[in-house]
């Protein structure tokens, strides 16, 4: 300060760099941009982090040593009054005058004695990984099953039957004792989700794979592929055998199991081989590659002769090989064929595995047996403490069939003699041919083993290798056509034969795989010593089997197609389009096929007639016989095999719904659709096509496409065919969700019991009352193709080609009338889906999708064959494959595919990178959007919004830490701290494409999404919860944002408790705000910079004329919009079950029992509605149960993850700011009066 000549106070200060200030507010705003003051700051903040290491060290190395002048422990930041040039008045000061008071202290320390120490700030401050986030931003993190009570265990007998100890007989009786025909009951606690489970047993298991799940295994994450533990493998000589060194081993893993497509990711995977230290050049240069391929490529079918089999014992004993069995059926031709009689034919060679083989190379891989469940249990849910158990139905080993395959196992009479455990080994088959390549006529006919007994999150990931390839099957080849002409000549119909033929070929390979040693096994069991050191004796039993509809019928022995076209029920064709129906329902079980005597007595007459009698395959006597239940004259290889066991073969073809429905029903119907607007105006095609066009990147198949189907649909057709269509289209899409849910409780199940009733008199009212409306006929693509294929059929019968089939003729062609058709087993099959869940479990259990997936495999082999001999050479590869993944196992060897950490890390909420390539001014950010009210106080509230996640982690810093924060006291209450004390490191945020969010879904799975404000995913959900329970107006459960940008500052805190450097990130989201809970129409895109807390300021914008701005798949929420404001909740299944609101296990914010009773689910009305009810009623019904619908947010928007600044341990980066514009005039407006003064 200076006085003028009129004995006034002038300010007048000086700055380190030399320049004069007359007015404070400059002075404070040129020392944040000095160049010289901040590296006097960067200076004292190095000196301060000297002083503080140096005496942290002291105190650790001697905890009663005191330091200071006087005998006690001097604190950094307990300024004394001594301190000259520090003042120290009670009252409010700036910011900036905090970081003055700091530097003041740390110069007083300048000439303490410290000890040199060489760590950087970043290495030096303490690991906090599990720092906590505010409370609003926690999520609970999937858990494993309950472990066991170590409380005693009582059985579960009623209070009237008394169990007296002394009438048990000892334990070692086996399980066929007295105590296994009393049934007991073994329950665990519930965990955080309510979710307990309970076996059929007195005691706990032996074995639970439940303590071996981390948080890893219950997650979708893509996370790093670790090595298995080679100590659970017996120690060989020469743990690399037949490979003579590790570094011949690693490459020829590498070269093997690393794909035949070299990627970039390949290619760093070798150079970390050849670049490793331990890696020497003459351990490979002479490895014999070629022996060692052919050695670890042996099979069954090969000479054994050679004088090296004996080093091939240590994987052949527990070894799945391959063999080779020749396939040969008996042809009859009647008695006026040219050549009457049987005739045998050899159709080829069968590539297949034993199953014995296979279970026991199974359970003798420690890394399988990990996951291995030895005894089924039923899972139960209380989502309340006032709520009922509910069965969860969601694996194969908490499913009935397996609880009732256990249960009759455990209560056989067994062995004489034997006191092992007998454990169930439940067989999922699934089979389905494939071309090789794109362009050629190679196939494969694969056939592939599931065990039910390990979880389906893990079989479903082709990295797990848990699909076991058992045999590759054959089919008729091309030259049998011409046997069958040379012993028929033209006395009868060919296709009858080989139709006839094909059933005998698959019969007869199967035939062939139920060998002798597996129907030993069946009986009487395989004793196998397993990793945990226990004997067990495993009884293998058949529970499912998934194939397509044409290989359902070729396995199940009934007609393509025929008078009852079910392979589980024997419900006549003609009354198929009565599903949903109460009879219709009640016959599913009442009619449902059984393997019995009966059966097998007409199937051996037929033969007879047929193969010792001479008559044609379709005689009135066979036919008789035969036709009303649609059998044929093919004895099962299942039936006759399995059957006297008491197997019964037709259950266990279950149902499939991506063939079924996805690519059966919807892809019929959306063709239909297609032809009732090409009747209607073949404008409305291009129209469609404009829609479908404006949908982003993720519609690419049916599934798909029936996710937006209803606003891409909706107005092409008049009412009130308009309103039928798009009830029938939310019907179908609503039942697919149900269908394709990865966990059902009993709740679900009654939901999905009604929508099944619902669907089936949706489309007869579409197919009765819609479609005789127009006049469909063929498109055009259905025209070329119906030419084509009559075009090859003409050209194969020998035939000339007439010029009318040319591809010029083909458009001129009048298309063929359609109609819509009921009439078929994939729209019968609807009705077995609830029933088929609650019997097996979930539908992804045993959906064809996971060996569709599986078809990459043997895909992929195919291309390191000759093309010629491919089948042998695949079975080679397999084989080679498989053993040096056990290798691996053993020696610990390989290296793991290591992820981004934070990306891939599913215990941190969300995720943001760490670059600061991209970064705004925060001043020029506010100037570019000036007068926008979403930038009004953009500071003080950014700064309100931070300071309390600030003060949260030092928190829990001060609770993790002691060493650091012993005697600091901070604030209690928010209002007692100025947010001036919120500094941003160069006035700079730092923008990022990409938001990662983790969340856990309805399933109690761990997944994460991706928000991107730069592209069409950007769309987001959040809990809404009202300010007071008497807020009507805002009950809406859920608000939607859209993302407008995703940032980090780089933070200094200077408050009263201790200087910190800091990052934090957050989000900018505009919200999408609905009127009222009744009202889906959406009218405004609000701004919103901080919800909750603080007012949000909201900036009103049209909604763009386009009506059908469909959301990316791939966002937490997925909105789908259209002229109605409806949200469409099918877009995945995480997104359908929070607006089942309080039926997702995993969503426990809706658990409490007040919401539940608040809340509908979005059919409750639904079902309630007439089915002749009027269109606009429907309409309006629709609508209210999506508004009542509710869900969860992971509210990952509010930016409350703090990440410690590791990265700025350089003071060189404080000096100076690279961008340092020096404009002094304009920072007022900008930042707010508040921004200088206090």
């Amino acid at each position: 300060m200076e006085l003028n000549s009129d004995n006034t106070t002038v300010f007048c200060e000086t700055c380190v760099c030399g320049k004069s200030f007359n007015h404070p507010g400059r002075l404070k705003f040129h020392q944040r941009t000095c160049s010289r003051n901040k590296k006097r700051l960067a200076g004292a903040l190095e000196k301060a982090k000297e002083t503080w290491m140096s005496r942290k060290k002291r105190r650790l190395l001697d905890p009663d040593r005191t330091d200071g002048p006087s005998g006690e422990a001097l604190h950094l930041f307990d300024v004394p009054s001594s301190v000259e040039g520090v003042e120290t008045e009670d009252e409010t000061m700036g910011g900036h005058d905090v970081v003055l008071r700091a530097q003041s202290a740390i110069e007083n320390l300048e000439h303490s004695s410290v000890d040199p120490n060489p760590l950087s700030l970043a290495e030096g401050r303490p690991r906090r990984q599990n720092r906590q986030l505010p409370k609003r931003f926690r999520d609970i993190l999937p858990v494993s099953l309950p472990f066991f009570s170590p409380a005693p265990l009582h059985p579960a007998l009623p209070p009237s039957t008394p169990l007296d100890p002394s009438a048990i007989p000892p334990a070692s009786l086996g399980p066929a004792s007295l105590t296994s025909r009393i049934r007991q009951l073994f329950k665990t606690p519930k965990n955080v989700f309510g979710l307990s489970r309970q076996y059929d047993s007195g005691q706990p298991p032996s074995h639970d794979p439940e303590e071996q799940v981390d948080l890893h295994d219950l997650s979708d994450l893509p996370s790093a592929t670790m090595t298995a533990d080679a100590s659970a493998y017996h120690r060989f000589g020469n743990i690399f055998n037949p490979y003579p060194n590790q570094n011949s081993f690693l490459l020829g893993d590498w070269h093997w199991n690393h794909g035949i497509q070299k990627s970039r990711e390949s290619f760093s995977e070798l150079l970390k081989i050849v670049g490793s230290p331990d890696f020497h050049p003459a351990d490979v240069r002479h490895t014999k590659w070629a022996k060692i391929d052919t050695k670890l490529a042996k099979n069954n079918f090969d000479d054994r002769s050679d004088d090296n089999a004996e080093d091939d014992a240590e994987w052949m004993d527990e070894d799945a090989g391959w063999n080779k069995t020749p396939i040969h059926i008996s042809v009859p031709f009647h008695s006026r064929a040219k050549k009457p009689g049987l005739q045998n034919y050899h159709v080829g060679d069968l590539y297949h595995r034993s199953f014995v083989s296979v279970i026991r190379e199974k359970l003798s891989k420690p890394e399988d047996v990990r996951h291995f469940h030895y005894e089924p249990y039923m899972l139960f849910w209380k989502s309340s403490d006032t709520s009922d158990n509910i069965r969860v139905h969601g694996e194969l080993y908490t499913s009935p069939a397996f609880l009732e395959a256990h249960r009759e196992l455990q209560d056989s009479p067994g062995e004489p003699g034997c006191h092992l455990p007998w454990v169930v080994v439940a067989m999922m088959f699934a089979s389905d041919a494939t071309h090789l390549t794109s362009f050629g006529n190679k196939k494969l006919w694969p056939a592939y083993l599931y065990f039910g007994n390990e979880s389906k999150y893990h079989r479903c990931k082709p990295t797990c290798h848990l699909c076991n390839h058992i045999a590759y099957f054959q089919a008729l080849p091309d030259a049998f056509k011409d046997f069958v002409t040379e012993n028929m000549g033209n006395k009868g119909d060919i296709k009858l034969i080989i139709t006839h033929c094909r059933r005998e070929v698959m019969h007869a390979q199967w035939t062939i795989l139920l060998d002798d040693e597996f129907i030993e096994a069946y009986k009487h069991g395989i004793v196998i010593k397993c990793c945990d050191g226990i004997t067990r004796r495993f009884y293998p039993r058949i529970l499912t089997y998934s194939a397509d509809y044409p290989e359902k019928v070729l396995l199940a022995t009934i007609r393509d197609k025929g008078n009852c076209l079910c392979p589980r029920c024997l419900i006549p064709k003609s009354r198929v389009q009565n599903m949903g129906m109460k009879r219709d329902m009640q016959q599913r079980e009442s009619l449902a096929r059984i393997d019995d005597e009966v059966r097998r007595h007409k199937v051996d007459t037929a033969r007879e007639i047929i193969y010792r009698k001479k008559f044609v395959i379709n005689n009135q006597a066979v036919e008789a016989l035969l036709r009303e239940h649609s059998l044929v004259p093919t004895p099962n290889a299942f039936s006759r095999l399995l059957g006297p066991l008491g197997f019964n073969l037709f259950p266990i073809f279950v149902v499939d719904l991506m063939h079924e429905f996805e690519l059966g029903v919807w892809r019929a119907l959306f063709i239909h659709l297609l032809r009732i607007l090409n009747s209607v105006d073949k404008a409305l095609i291009n129209e469609l096509d404009s829609r479908f066009r404006q949908v982003p990147t993720f519609a690419r198949d049916f599934e798909d496409l029936l996710q937006c189907a209803i606003p891409v649909f909706d107005g092409l057709l008049p009412e009130p065919h308009n309103s039928a269509i798009l009830q029938l289209l939310f019907f179908c899409a609503h039942w697919h969700a149900l269908a394709k849910l990865r966990m059902h409780t009993d709740d679900t199940l009654k939901i999905f019991d009604d929508i099944t009733v619902r669907i089936g008199a949706e489309f007869r009212k579409f197919s009765k009352k819609t479609c005789p409306t127009f006049t469909t006929r063929e498109l055009q693509r259905e025209t070329r193709a119906h030419k084509r294929r009559s075009a090859k059929k003409r050209a194969a019968g020998g035939r000339p080609v007439p010029a009318a089939a040319s591809a010029s003729s083909l458009k001129a062609d009048t298309p063929r009338l359609k109609n819509f058709n009921l009439h078929t087993y994939k729209y019968h099959s609807f009705g077995d889906y609830p029933n088929t869940i609650r019997k097996y479990g979930t539908c992804d259990l045993y959906s064809s999708e996971p060996s569709e997936l599986e078809h990459r495999t043997p895909k992929g082999w195919f291309k390191r064959t000759d093309r010629r001999h491919f089948i042998k050479q695949m079975a080679c590869i397999e084989r080679r494959q498989a053993r040096i993944r056990r290798i691996r196992a053993r020696s610990g060897a390989g290296s793991s595919t290591q992820c981004e950490q934070c990306a891939n890390t599913p215990q941190e909420h969300h995720h943001i990178g760490l670059s600061q390539n991209q970064h705004q001014h925060i001043g020029t950010f506010l100037r570019t959007n000036a007068g926008d009210p979403a930038v009004k106080d953009f500071l003080p509230k950014l700064k309100r919004h931070l300071l309390p996640r600030i003060l949260s982690m030092l928190q829990v810093e001060n609770l993790q830490d002691q060493t650091l924060l012993t005697d600091i006291q901070l604030p209690t209450d928010i209002q007692d701290c100025d947010p001036n004390s919120v500094l941003f490191l160069y006035d700079r945020m730092y923008e990022h494409n990409l938001l990662r969010i983790n969340y856990t879904t309805y399933d109690v799975r761990r997944s994460q999404d991706a928000v991107n404000a730069s592209t069409s995913h950007y769309n987001i959900m959040m809990l809404n919860k009202p300010a007071n329970d008497n807020d009507s107006d805002n009950d809406y459960p859920f608000k939607y944002a859209r993302v407008l940008g995703t940032y980090h500052v780089n933070v200094v805190y200077v408050g009263p408790v201790i200087t910190r450097l800091c990052t934090m990130d957050g989000t900018r989201k505009s919200s999408i705000a609905s009127t009222s809970p009744q009202s889906t129409r959406l009218k405004a895109l609000v701004l919103l910079i901080h919800r909750q807390s603080y007012e949000a300021v909201m900036s009103y914008r049209p909604l763009p004329e386009d009506r059908y701005t469909v959301t990316a798949k791939e966002c937490p929420v997925a909105l789908m919009m259209h002229q109605t404001g409806g949200i469409i909740i099918f877009v995945d299944r995480d997104m359908f079950m929070r607006y089942h609101y309080g039926l997702g296990v995993g969503h426990v914010y809706a658990h409490c029992p007040s919401s539940t009773g608040a809340q509908q689910s979005a059919e409750e009305t639904l079902l309630d509605e007439d089915v002749e009810a009027s269109a606009s009623d429907r309409e309006a019904s629709q609508m209210e149960n999506e508004d009542r619908a509710a869900a969860d947010s992971d509210s990952f928007s509010e930016s409350g993850s703090e990440h410690s600044l590791d990265r700025y341990d350089d003071s060189d980066a404080l000096a100076e700011d690279p961008e340092d514009d020096g404009d002094d005039g304009a920072m007022d407006e900008m930042y707010g009066s508040d921004y200088f003064e206090p």
